[in-house]
């Protein structure tokens, strides 16, 4: 145990699991200007006979409130600023996870324990004895054909026709649809795409298009799946009456050099756009095998090292695991618990099921940060420049500041990372990094 010579009086007892408990006896003058703040909010908010509000003496308002209530009040701001300046003055390796607080004593002297989630710590096993033989897989000519297809499909045009709608038409509609007299679904000269098992608007409507010529109507009846979102017309039925405009088909443009050198890049012929698709194939192979690699690599570090992580990380990162789904259900209307009903779990299963995953998270977060800790990983600033224009190019990354130290910062621990996993790959596999393989 060791006691800090400062305002507070710190004194600190390092437990299992990286955490630290730190004892704190607050100094009189830091309570008084806390009470005393205390009192001007108190007065503020009560009537006392015979004083306007926060006019009331600090002696009279204690006489009507009682101590313990003004002491309620203060520890409100006290207790916080007391444990953070006390986090900093120890100079412990304290994580952003925010400390469990006990106040032990509060009159006359204030006494806090607060338990605090130190830096996790990693020890890793020997990684030089892994080995994987992966190998990068080789481009078929039916992905160069299914690429070539893509870009003749961005290029399509749509042609009238005079027959009836195939799937894969293009088609101009009217339609309306009613549930038990109320309006589901409305276009009004509205373009559809006819798809083969669309859900657009309701399995089956498609299907009931085709056939029908322009100028042709239709009246039908759907059944509206039973999880259907709006639970009004949830595993109703739907009556639609629809009027077709017009049919088009979709014409792809011949492959021929003149197509090629449309598309306004530095490709003129087919057969460059044919070696460029196969190149661009290539690379995503080798850098799918690298993420592979990686994956690997990382899996094994964890399984293999030794770890002493404060629970209270686990449980802090969990929370926001859950805060996240939580915000990306309401952004769909979902509420939270129906969801969890809808899995079939209990709140507690969802809550275990987000501590593994968050205790999964920082356990590869850490392997990694230890592995460059170990290979002594250096990124220069020149490398951190050269990353920040490959990411300025990116749409995601148009509307940030990449020049703060922060940026650059995170942009460095980013490469040191990649750099460290680099090396060991050099070390189980038959290098590939850079898109070349050494024979």
């Amino acid at each position: 145990m060791s006691v800090s010579e400062r305002t507070l009086k710190v004194s600190r007892d390092d437990i299992e699991n990286r955490q630290a408990i730190l004892h704190i006896e607050v100094e009189e003058d830091r309570v008084e200007r806390h009470l005393q703040r205390a009192h001007n909010k108190v007065s503020q908010r009560i009537n006392i006979p015979g004083f306007r509000k926060g006019k009331a003496p600090r002696r009279i308002v204690e006489q009507f409130v009682g101590r313990d209530y003004l002491l309620d009040e203060a520890m409100e701001s006290l207790v916080p600023e007391a444990v953070g300046a006390a986090v900093e003055e120890s100079d412990i390796e304290a994580t952003h996870t925010p400390p469990r607080v006990s106040v032990t004593e509060r009159d006359p002297v204030v006494k806090i324990d607060a338990t605090v989630a130190l830096e996790p710590v990693a020890t890793l096993g020997s990684y030089k004895h892994l080995k994987f033989e992966d190998e990068v897989d080789g481009v078929s000519e039916e992905q160069i054909e299914e690429q070539i297809t893509q870009v003749r499909e961005s290029q399509a045009t749509w042609e009238l026709v005079n027959r009836s709608v195939k799937f894969g038409d293009l088609t101009t509609i009217t339609a309306s649809g009613f549930v038990e007299g109320k309006e589901f679904a409305k276009v009004d000269s509205g373009e559809f795409l006819v798809e083969a098992g669309s859900m657009n608007p309701v399995p089956g409507f498609a299907e009931k298009l085709k056939g029908l010529k322009a100028e042709d109507s239709k009246e039908f009846t759907l059944d509206i799946p039973e999880d259907y979102p709006n639970e009004e017309f949830a595993g109703k039925k739907v009556n639609f009456n629809v009027s077709v405009a017009d049919v088009k088909k979709k014409t792809l443009p011949k492959m021929t050099n003149a197509f090629v050198a449309s598309l306004g890049d530095d490709t003129k012929t087919v057969a460059q756009l044919r070696d460029r698709i196969t190149d661009n194939l290539q690379q995503q192979a080798k850098d799918g095998l690298r993420r592979s690699l990686e994956q690997k690599i990382i899996d094994a570090l964890v399984d293999d090292a030794e770890f002493e992580v404060s629970p209270m990380i686990i449980e802090h990162e969990a929370e926001h695991v859950l805060e996240d789904q939580q915000r990306q259900l309401a952004q769909y209307n979902i509420d939270f618990q129906q969801y969890i009903e809808g899995l079939g779990k209990s709140t507690e299963e969802i809550v275990s099921e987000a501590k593994d995953s968050a205790e999964l998270r920082l356990k590869r977060t850490l392997v990694v940060d230890t592995l460059v800790e170990d290979l002594e990983v250096t990124i220069t600033p020149e490398e951190v420049d050269a990353e920040t224009e490959i990411m300025q190019s990116q749409p995601q990354y148009e509307k940030q500041n990449l020049d703060t130290d922060e940026a650059r910062d995170a942009i460095q621990k980013v490469l040191q990372r990649r750099a460290a996993i680099d090396k060991v790959i050099a070390i189980t596999h038959k290098p590939i990094i850079g898109g070349n393989k050494k024979e």
